[in-house]
């Protein structure tokens, strides 16, 4: 790839595309931020870190493609798909394709989601015990990337990330966590798998610095592989207060204010869990960050929020 790079970011003022910025500004690598209204206070907040800004929307192709026009490279990122956006991942996913093949971009990194593409091997699957959606959409995004004819790219599969125990998350995740208890129908020996944003953010930045020893790459991040009661030991130690992680059968967690689909994810972590083998990145060389480092980067934050807790 001979031209300077410029990286054009989708999701730019979310958690990943907001990581990813975030690296690639550190390798001077210049960025051109999607946003849907450039006055927003979001994309004026881009705007002060000395990088492009383009208007356009998932939904309209023309605006991506005007988007696109000068960019070497780009950063795909689609929110998950419920029956409330049934079709909406899987069109987003290919308008930005579409777009980037358009304006002449040779590389794609997308992020997706750990264990996508297996879902039909998922215990229960055929008596459809989880949401298809969800899996489909993120199988069919993947094989958009992967079919499109891209000269590089690259597939990262992040399991559950860090941020959901930071606001605003935690609300909807875990919405007793500001009570002490992390309540959920996690059994108490499942472990889950947690990336740091920021390890996205280091990962895609590097597949985009050097394309060759990242290209046609599909593999999984995790920083951390705990039990509910060691995130909450973890909390603990970081804090300085006591939390507890509590768990609850899936009658329960329904009655206790978990949104449905956290739920269903919750179970299915039980079931089958994000599996994922840390030797998968072994060979690029980057070591992902652990929860408990990952909070400490939000100590005063954290001390800050939970300052009422015994």
């Amino acid at each position: 790839m001979n031209n300077k790079p410029l990286i054009l970011i989708a999701g730019a003022t979310g958690t990943q595309g907001g990581a990813v910025i975030e690296a690639l500004l550190a390798k001077h690598i210049a960025v051109r931020a999607i946003v849907r209204d450039k006055n927003s206070e979001a994309a004026k907040a881009l705007a002060a870190k000395n990088l492009e800004i383009a208007e356009a929307t998932f939904d309209d192709l023309k605006s991506l493609t005007q988007a696109a026009k000068g960019a070497t490279g780009v950063f795909s990122v689609q929110m998950g798909t419920h029956p409330g956006n049934k079709g909406q991942e899987t069109l987003h996913a290919n308008n930005l394709i579409a777009a980037a093949k358009a304006a002449g971009i040779e590389q794609i990194v997308h992020t997706s989601v750990a264990r996508a593409g297996e879902h039909e091997n998922f215990a229960g699957w055929e008596e459809g015990r989880w949401e298809p959606l969800y899996w489909e959409e993120k199988a069919a995004a993947i094989d958009a990337v992967k079919t499109a004819g891209f000269t590089y790219w690259t597939v990262i599969k992040p399991p559950f990330i860090m941020v959901n125990v930071l606001p605003p998350m935690d609300e909807v995740m875990f919405p007793t966590l500001r009570e002490g208890k992390i309540v959920t129908p996690i059994a108490p020996d499942t472990k889950i798998d947690w990336v740091s944003p920021n390890d996205i953010g280091r990962f895609a930045a590097e597949a985009f610095a050097q394309p060759e020893k990242f290209n046609k790459k599909e593999f999984a991040i995790t920083g951390d592989n705990l039990t509910m009661t060691q995130v909450a030991d973890v909390l603990s130690s970081i804090v300085g207060k006591r939390f507890e992680a509590i768990s609850q059968t899936e009658e329960e967690a329904a009655n206790s204010g978990l949104f449905k689909y956290g739920i269903d994810s919750y179970l299915w972590q039980n079931v089958e869990g994000y599996k994922v083998d840390p030797q998968e990145i072994a060979a690029f060389g980057i070591q992902p960050e652990s929860l408990k480092t990952f909070l400490e980067h939000h100590k005063t934050q954290l001390q800050k929020i939970y300052s009422e807790l015994k």
